[in-house]
């Protein structure tokens, strides 16, 4: 069995936004949301289809139209409109494939988080995100903001080295 790799995503609609825990699952090629999300959005059905579930079990859905973040990159451009599926009985929000190939992220298992790639000269942030070309002062005033904004008792991380890949440019040699 492989573990579970959850994040946080936000899903919004009509100036309304839910933020919740989801199940990164690459083998779902829609992503999955539930009924409270979709009553909290007022989303409204623009059909209905069938889903094949694992186990080989089918089930009826509706779908509806978002917009899916990943909550600690979404100012950085995690991001976009789907449409998404919801199951009457489903307990789990499921980000799918949809999602994952828009924005270009893997899984990484070994750290149980999703990573992408950075642009270059991207400089990270307490707490998740990045900066490009800072002026002077400003990531440091921006990691002591975050700080003293934090509620009492909650844990600050620094930005996870392993999130993003700077990519790498191959000169030809010839």
């Amino acid at each position: 069995m492989q573990p579970e790799v959850i994040e946080q995503f936000t899903f919004r609609s009509g100036g309304k936004a839910v933020t919740c825990d989801a199940v990164i699952d690459t083998g779902a090629t829609s992503t999955v949301i539930t009924q409270s999300i979709v009553e909290a959005l007022e989303l409204q059905v623009i059909g209905e289809a069938d889903a094949y579930l694992a186990g080989g079990r089918s089930a009826r859905t509706t779908r509806h139209r978002c917009v899916i973040a990943w909550s600690i990159y979404e100012a950085q451009g995690f991001y976009s409109e789907h449409e998404v599926i919801c199951l009457a009985a489903g307990g789990e929000v499921l980000i799918g494939f949809d999602f994952l190939s828009r924005h270009e992220l893997k899984v990484d298992l070994a750290n149980k988080g999703l990573i992408g790639t950075a642009p270059d000269a991207a400089i990270p942030l307490t707490g998740g995100g990045y900066v490009l070309n800072p002026p002077r002062g400003l990531v440091q005033r921006m990691n002591f903001e975050r700080a003293q904004a934090a509620k009492p008792g909650e844990v600050l991380r620094p930005h996870p080295a392993w999130r993003f890949r700077i990519p790498t440019i191959v000169k030809d040699a010839t």
